[in-house]
């Protein structure tokens, strides 16, 4: 009797311990179920604030970068920058300017010559952090920038910073509609980047379309005095000039290898022996304003460039700068005009160079800087040796012939 009542005892305690440990399971499940909830309501309204506190835009390395939902200022940092967003027409956003900026002589300064005046944050093209952070811009804009360099600097500023991919007008021309197109969305000048954009495409359309009806004989072309990191004389090259490209013109120094690798600016230009441009002897010589001072002293003084044909055939010629400061997208379609004109005056004989220039100017930053420009590069003109002790003379051309 005693053995069957100790069984049914334990078989109690047995259904307890059973149904409490049903219990402590339950409640286990329900403390995970309630903590699953919250994690995933406050996500939600996380999500729900995201906006208030900015907007998740994807810049030009990939990165997303959260900006504020209107940008009320801005420092562009690197080759540049600071002419693209000249370009957008927002230049009344940016704070401060890198020192080497109180100095150059291009035009994005002409155009906006306050920027001058700004305090920088660094000496020459470098940047301060500490100059940076107590800056405190809404925004960082950069060119020529690794994405390590833009996280970090980041960290350092706690300021958002946007890399940009510059571009040019052959392979990367994409890269830099992207760019003006991602500027558009930041600024919420989309508008703006359209023009630009379309502006730009127009033009290359146009001159190649001229160009192809064209009743002149082809011939060969050579562009000197390119700038890289500096000013340089008749041997600094860039195999791809636009220009010359968009005109479907013989570039002596293109396809043959030329061709620079690196991710510098200007990292299309390049450096010829001298006695390579004397084989090539192109048919027409044009001189990069940016390099005058330069191939000046070169061709006024005794040198193995007086051999050239273009230059005892009158066939030399200055335009503005392709590359100070990175490539100046303005001065190339500018170019692209006066080139074809003195090439192609069949196709191109209507075209009134002032009248062009001006037109450029106005679109790319809204103010009539051309004069300006031309005062102080003075391009689009004839450039020879008169023949006597190969003393060399210029005089200006006609907008038309």
């Amino acid at each position: 009797m005693c053995e069957v009542v100790e069984s049914v005892i334990a078989s109690m305690h047995s259904r307890r311990f059973t149904d409490r440990c049903r219990q402590i399971q339950a409640t286990s499940w329900s403390l995970a179920i309630v903590m699953i909830i919250v994690m995933v309501l406050s996500e939600s309204c996380g999500s729900s604030r995201q906006p208030h506190d900015g907007r998740l835009i994807t810049d030009s390395a990939g990165r997303q970068v959260t900006i504020p939902d209107t940008v009320k200022s801005v420092i562009a940092l690197k080759s540049g920058t600071l002419r693209l967003v000249s370009y957008m027409k927002m230049t009344h956003l940016v704070s401060h300017i890198e020192g080497s900026e109180q100095r150059r002589n291009v035009l994005y300064l002409f155009a906006n010559p306050h920027l001058r005046e700004l305090p920088p944050i660094g000496a020459g093209n470098n940047y301060d952090t500490e100059l940076l952070a107590a800056a405190a811009p809404d925004l960082i804009l950069a060119t020529f920038m690794s994405p390590h360099e833009a996280d970090r600097l980041e960290q350092l500023t706690q300021k958002p910073v946007v890399l940009l991919e510059y571009g040019d007008l052959g392979e990367g021309r994409a890269k830099l509609y992207g760019t003006l197109t991602l500027l558009g969305q930041i600024f919420h000048r989309e508008e703006r980047s359209d023009t630009l954009i379309n502006y730009i495409e127009t033009t290359i359309d146009e001159c190649s379309r001229r160009a192809a009806g064209a009743m002149e004989e082809p011939c060969s072309a050579y562009i000197g005095g390119v700038a890289y990191r500096g000013a340089h004389g008749i041997n600094s090259t860039e195999p791809d000039y636009p220009p010359f490209t968009m005109l479907s013109v013989s570039n002596v120094a293109a396809g043959l290898g030329l061709r620079g690798k690196s991710d510098a600016p200007g990292n299309e230009v390049v450096f010829i022996d001298p006695e390579q441009l004397i084989k090539w002897n192109p048919d027409v010589l044009f001189l990069d304003a940016a390099g005058s001072r330069i191939w000046e002293e070169e061709l006024t003084a005794p040198s193995v460039f007086f051999s050239l044909k273009a230059l005892h055939e009158g066939r030399t010629y200055t335009v503005l700068p392709y590359n100070w400061n990175t490539i100046n997208y303005e001065n190339l379609l500018c170019n692209a005009w006066y080139i074809g004109l003195i090439l192609m005056p069949s196709a191109f004989g209507d075209v009134d160079m002032d009248h062009k220039g001006r037109e450029v100017m106005q679109l790319f930053y809204g103010k009539d800087i051309y004069g300006r420009a031309v005062d102080y590069y003075q391009p689009f003109r004839q450039y020879g040796c008169s023949g006597k002790d190969g003393e060399a003379s210029s005089a200006e051309i006609p907008a038309a012939q």
